[in-house]
């Protein structure tokens, strides 16, 4: 079954339906050679309000960088102070204490 089959479970009532789309595509690293396409298919799903979802997507993203870190932080960049910070606390677990400082959220200044 080709991802692109999931594109209307990003949007399913079911918190359930839409964790399994990142959670899914998570075997399909092994046959990509570029995650874009992957990487663009879950940007609808990055403000969901499910922790659920959160986790899957986190999941998705942290086993993505380890093969394309350069495409997984330019994508984290793009959402780090509006997404979830559950999405990054999973995603950036196996990074390096520097990039994930450079991914965290921006904060107030004191």
């Amino acid at each position: 079954m080709p991802y692109t089959d999931m594109s209307s479970w990003r949007y399913d009532a079911s918190k359930w339906k839409r964790r399994a789309v990142p959670v899914a595509m998570i075997k399909l690293l092994k046959t990509v050679e570029d995650p874009v396409q992957l990487l663009d298919f879950i940007r609808p799903m990055m403000m969901d309000k499910e922790r659920v979802v959160h986790q899957g997507l986190g999941w998705f993203l942290r086993e993505t960088w380890k093969k394309y870190p350069v495409q997984v932080e330019s994508f984290l960049l793009v959402w780090k102070d509006s997404s979830p910070r559950l999405i990054f606390q999973y995603a950036t677990e196996k990074m390096t204490p520097e990039n994930k400082a450079r991914l965290k959220k921006a904060g107030k200044k004191n």
